[in-house]
């Protein structure tokens, strides 16, 4: 998937109310969902694209499996001829399914994940927004079916777990821009498609989530990961305290999965900078973007390296685009939390999700799945005291 928008920030830009007021993706809910690759036929096509035909129409499609399978969903590669060349629409898209396994499907209803991708999509336009272009998007929360079908976002391209230095730079410089947009904008909080910081039902959820998936990670690493647990019991135990902790800190439009599988970078200089997956977004601290970004993207001993000049860009940004009062010790309580937050996301897609998809996708790229996806943050949280500074909230 790609975007198709350059993200122009502008600290004048109208409130998110007027931004988000026409949605970006038709929710007719006489459409129905498809469940399946053959659902997404042709006569589904014509009319989820209805409203963007401007009186053309789909004369054929072909519908397959995605060469790259989605952790969360299951997705579907679109190709589609018109009744015309006149026809405003891409001849490629992507369409994003509820996942066919049982177990992925369950862990999506518990943390909303679909409702919210779907809602995120009808609420927030493409315009000015660093997003793939959604033609159609809906959910329904009886079955908890769902289907995205946004643009392909070729020749832009995601590096997966092969991200290079430059490439986290230049998601950090995004990201910066897109926080910097939306800091402490008010208006956020009447957005349902993002997890609210007062939303004590879902981060109990998260909470539960992480704590349970302990005992899948000791059995899978014995006590290597003794520091992040440590961190798990410290939140749990200082819950409250925690919670209103984080309530009280700077907030923006956050991604909070942030990480280079959702990411999508120009290739051969074509194409452009692109965020996909919108399901765990959150209206809350910033810092916990570029927790994530670097917890997946960096090996430890490149973090060691690199991660004290991307912490600097990212505040000169910030301070370059109106964000005032906020230096490097504000953002350190801020990534503290960050750190701790993406070894907890770590922590249940390692115990909720196809782990053999994990290992499949780091091996490729020449790594250690379990070194990506918890060693890494073991490290930071230990570096960092992260137990330590739960139980001080």
């Amino acid at each position: 998937m790609t975007l198709d928008v350059a993200f122009n920030p502008s600290p004048s830009a109208p409130p998110i109310d007027e931004r988000c007021a026409s949605p970006s993706a038709s929710s007719a809910t006489n459409i129905r969902i498809p469940t399946n690759v053959e659902e997404v036929s042709t006569d589904w096509l014509n009319a989820a694209l209805a409203p963007y035909l401007d009186g053309h129409a789909v004369v054929q499609s072909h519908a397959e499996p995605f060469s790259d399978p989605g952790q969360t969903a299951d997705v579907v590669d679109v190709r589609l001829s018109f009744d015309s060349d006149a026809c405003p629409l891409p001849t490629r898209m992507i369409a994003k399914l509820a996942a066919s396994d049982p177990e992925t499907r369950d862990m999506c209803r518990i943390f909303k994940h679909y409702e919210r991708e779907a809602g995120f999509y009808k609420s927030f336009e493409s315009d000015g927004l660093p997003l793939v272009k959604c033609f159609h998007a809906d959910h329904d929360p009886a079955t908890m079916d769902m289907v995205i079908l946004m643009e392909h976002l070729a020749p832009s391209y995601s590096p997966g777990y092969a991200i290079s230095v430059d490439q986290i730079r230049l998601a950090v410089r995004e990201v910066a821009l897109l926080h910097a947009r939306w800091w402490n904008d008010d208006s956020l909080k009447r957005q349902p498609a993002l997890v609210q910081l007062d939303d004590e039902d879902h981060w109990l959820n998260v909470m539960e989530g992480g704590l349970k998936s302990c005992e899948t990670v000791r059995r899978i690493l014995g006590d290597d990961c003794e520091i992040s647990i440590a961190a798990m019991e410290a939140f749990s135990a200082n819950f409250n305290a925690a919670l209103a902790h984080v309530q009280a800190r700077p907030f923006a439009l956050q991604h909070c999965d942030y990480h280079a599988k959702q990411l999508f970078f120009p290739k051969d200089g074509e194409g452009r900078f692109a965020i996909i997956d919108w399901q765990f977004s959150v209206a809350g601290p910033a810092a916990w973007d570029i927790a994530r970004l670097v917890n997946l993207g960096l090996d430890s001993a490149t973090r060691s390296e690199v991660e004290d000049g991307l912490i600097a860009e990212y505040l000169d940004l910030l301070a370059a685009n109106g964000v005032e009062d906020y230096g490097r010790e504000n953002f350190m309580t801020d990534y503290k939390f960050g750190v701790f937050l993406t070894q907890l996301i770590n922590f249940i897609a390692v115990s909720e999700t196809d782990k053999a998809l994990l290992e499949r996708e780091c091996a490729e790229c020449g790594l250690d799945w379990k070194e990506v996806w918890l060693m890494r943050g073991e490290r930071m949280i230990r570096e960092l005291d992260v137990p330590g500074f739960l139980r001080s909230l």
